[in-house]
């Protein structure tokens, strides 16, 4: 006869230790006494991309479901702060959950921006749940090229 515990792994007789048995075996009894009750909830972070071109820094963000209004955008020195409120559905308390993975609330990511832009000249486009900032470099900070001459 074996003995299987719930979550499927058979349970033996003797037991090995190592260094960090007593560890697993400490998270392993929290996890099923508290379960989902013990996991911090998570707020919403919008992933992001910040990349530079030639002429620009462009900040590429995933926030599906919002609509423009519910976004602040600003740029105060070499700091660019993205605020945006996530809200949950209407009907959401008629609703009898299996399961919600997708957060809700407010959020906010603030950027160092690497190199000085021009704030007059940033603009914003948002489309299909993407967030686009194209930030034009100030003058003194875009790439130049500098011709090679041949010496003989």
């Amino acid at each position: 006869m074996t003995l299987v515990r719930r979550d499927g792994r058979e349970l033996t007789p003797f037991r090995t230790w190592g260094p960090f048995s007593l560890l697993e075996e400490v998270n392993r009894l929290f996890e099923e006494t508290w379960g989902d009750l013990a996991r911090p909830a998570v707020a919403y972070v919008a992933p992001a991309d910040l990349y530079e071109t030639d002429e620009a820094l462009i900040l590429e963000m995933a926030i599906p479901g919002l609509s423009p209004e519910d976004l602040e955008v600003s740029l105060e020195g070499n700091k660019l702060t993205v605020r945006g409120q996530v809200r949950p559905s209407a009907d959401e308390k008629a609703r009898r959950y299996y399961l919600q993975e997708m957060a809700h609330g407010s959020f906010v990511r603030t950027f160092a921006l690497p190199v000085e832009v021009d704030a007059s000249g940033a603009k914003a486009e948002f489309r299909h749940g993407i967030l686009r900032l194209t930030m034009p470099k100030v003058a003194e900070v875009r790439a130049k090229r500098i011709p090679v001459e041949v010496v003989q």
